[in-house]
């Protein structure tokens, strides 16, 4: 039993691959045991190869899953196949990052003053950078990374002493 992709994220699916050493009758989805998804219906043009699509649940990390097949399906001559036919584990992050704190260094910020803001996720992401976040102060938001979960903005107050960090929509996911 094979998995195209044993590493599974959001919006990911993995072909799996089943082959027996013989033809068998009456395989279908109902034979397998999937952890943590759903598989499709199996599809097979020779009995002995069959393939199916696997979908992960949403909202789960897990790192430890497999793929069983069942004794209820049979050979042509009626045996059934043995037990504990399984995929080598394969692992899903389908859990989506949150903001865990935001900080800032300084927040009472006169005119010409900076403060480092501070995001911190729940997991490192990827996609985040200083298009994400606009200020009305004069700098607008220059932004690093000490990590990838860490990320960090200098801002400065505006003419009025205000700063205002507003987050825009990404054109990318935040992802782990």
């Amino acid at each position: 039993i094979l998995m195209s992709d044993v590493a599974l994220k959001i919006g990911d699916t993995s072909t799996v691959t089943i082959e027996f050493s013989e033809k068998v009758t009456g395989f279908d989805k109902n034979d397998v045991t999937v952890d943590n998804g759903t598989v499709g219906e199996f599809t097979s043009s020779d009995d002995i190869t069959w393939t199916a699509t696997f979908t992960p649940d949403a909202d789960i990390e897990d790192t430890s899953n497999v793929i069983s097949v069942g004794t209820t399906l049979t050979d042509l001559a009626g045996n059934a196949p043995l037990a504990g036919n399984s995929t080598s584990n394969y692992t899903i992050d389908t859990k989506e990052p949150v903001v865990s704190s935001v900080v800032m260094s300084d927040s009472a910020l006169k005119v010409g003053e900076t403060s480092t803001l501070t995001i911190t996720f729940s997991e490192a992401v990827t996609n985040f950078d200083n298009t994400l976040a606009t200020t009305d102060g004069p700098n607008n938001g220059q932004c690093g990374a000490e990590t990838l979960k860490d990320v960090w903005f200098i801002v400065q107050a505006n003419a009025n002493g205000n700063m205002t960090l507003v987050c825009n929509s990404p054109t990318q996911d935040v992802v782990r």
